[in-house]
């Protein structure tokens, strides 16, 4: 509903598609324009925001999430500016190094990029550390109090062209936004920060905004997705944490931001069959056995049962749907339609980042939930095993991987080998193999691909 559904213009999606042989012409015209004077059509400042509630049961402001609508011809424009000038901006030095610890809203980002960097950095940590802390910070309302002018002074640095530049500013300047709950419409309310929910340019902008965010210490690590960032420290470096989340706090309130500490949590990673003494508990920040990253649940001795047994459940529960729909008579063809993208999409998200942690054991477990599903007529009886569909999974991001050299894990990627004079048979890869390890993505798929 959402991506297409009519903005403060009242144009909707559907006409705009059919008459696009008619007014492409005259409306890129007026888009060039737009460049070039950094005029705005006032209906393209204005966001509706319609709440959708984030708890069964709603009865604060706080359980519903604001989603807001721009119109479809902003978002369009936005879209070009983000592919045509800002992404190749994004992979160009100086910038490149600025944002290579943002996993999101870049070109070949992705949950599964950032768990898989989070966890190989984590164990390369354990080599020479006791244990790692991982902590996960929390930003309050980050995306809707960015300050502009923090923004635009960071938006100056990037090579666009200055008719460009200007037309940012002045999207971002005198905007507003209302609200529509049950038929019924707020008046507009004025909007002096945020990065504007809802538009294209806005995930983009947050990577902007996030640029200058990095740790004090080398050997400390940030993972960053989105508002999502995650502080990796070894034991020989555990007391710089005080002084890195000083500094975060005071990055964020220079941006406008509050770093709050009661959702920030920490977890200590150790290794297995390991004794060691935990350092004590941070101030203000709980310490965790088990921390939720990007939507994948990992435990202190890196194992994965506990999200092995969240999707489990999950994915029974919505069994109880799909049988709904198919005693109201859906098709068959339909039904598998349907399960392969709710239950199976659950199932296999970000797989290539927790596959290798998982034990066999719980591999069983989830061969078992598959089987059931076919059994009862919800996918076709020669619909893959997990396995198959983890290793196709591993397989695409690798092959991604090797041939892009811009991809955001291409750096984790061991060195090529020696050129041979011998005529050898071609490999997927000519990569040198690197100690053999199946809990780590990079290993685990160089090793399944090696011819």
């Amino acid at each position: 509903m959402y991506p297409t559904a009519t903005g403060y213009d009242n144009l909707p999606a559907w006409f705009l598609r059919l008459t696009a042989p008619f007014f492409s012409l005259p409306l890129s015209h007026l888009i060039n324009l737009s460049f070039l004077s950094h005029f705005i059509p006032p209906q393209w400042k204005i966001a509706i925001i319609r709440p959708k509630a984030k708890t069964k049961s709603p009865s604060q402001n706080a359980d519903f999430r604001p989603i807001s609508i721009l119109p479809v011809l902003s978002r369009i424009v936005e879209k070009q500016i983000v592919q045509i000038f800002i992404y190749p901006t994004l992979n160009q030095a100086p910038f490149e190094s600025l944002v290579s610890d943002q996993f999101a809203f870049r070109p070949t980002g992705s949950t599964s990029a950032a768990i898989i960097s989070i966890i190989h950095h984590t164990q390369l940590l354990l080599k020479t550390n006791e244990y790692v802390s991982i902590i996960s910070l929390d930003f309050s309302k980050a995306f809707d109090s960015v300050k502009h002018s923090a923004l635009f002074d960071k938006i100056s640095t990037l090579d666009i062209p200055d008719q460009i530049y200007n037309w940012l500013v002045e999207y971002h300047l005198e905007r507003s936004h209302l609200t529509i709950f049950k038929g019924l419409s707020s008046s507009l309310l004025p909007i002096n920060a945020s990065i504007v929910q809802g538009s294209v340019l806005g995930p983009t902008n947050f990577s902007i905004t996030g640029s200058d965010l990095h740790p004090a210490q080398p050997l400390n690590l940030m993972f960053k997705f989105a508002d999502d960032t995650y502080l990796l420290t070894g034991s020989s470096q555990a007391h710089t944490i005080p002084s890195e989340l000083h500094l975060i706090s005071t990055w964020a309130s220079t941006n406008n931001l509050i770093l709050n500490s009661s959702k920030s949590k920490e977890m200590i990673i150790f290794r297995p069959r390991h004794q060691f003494d935990p350092p004590p508990p941070l101030p203000n920040i709980t310490r965790v056995k088990t921390l939720k990253i990007l939507g994948v649940i990992l435990q202190d001795n890196l194992k994965l049962t506990a999200h092995i047994d969240h999707l489990t459940a999950t994915c029974s529960s919505s069994f109880y749907a799909i049988r709904k729909l198919k005693t109201h008579g859906l098709s068959t063809s339909s039904i598998h339609n349907v399960t392969k993208a709710t239950t199976i999409a659950k199932l296999m998200y970000a797989s290539p980042s927790w596959w290798g942690l998982t034990l066999a054991s719980d591999k069983e477990r989830l061969e078992r939930l598959l089987k059931r599903a076919k059994r009862l007529g919800y996918l076709e009886q020669s619909f893959p095993t997990v396995s198959e569909l983890a290793n196709v999974a591993d397989a695409k991001l690798l092959f991604s991987i090797l041939h892009n050299p811009k991809h955001v894990l291409h750096q984790l990627l061991p060195p090529l080998r020696p050129l041979s004079f011998h005529q050898l048979r071609p490999r997927a890869h000519n990569h040198t193999l690197p100690p053999k390890d199946n809990s780590q993505f990079i290993p685990r798929s160089l090793y399944k691909n090696i011819y």
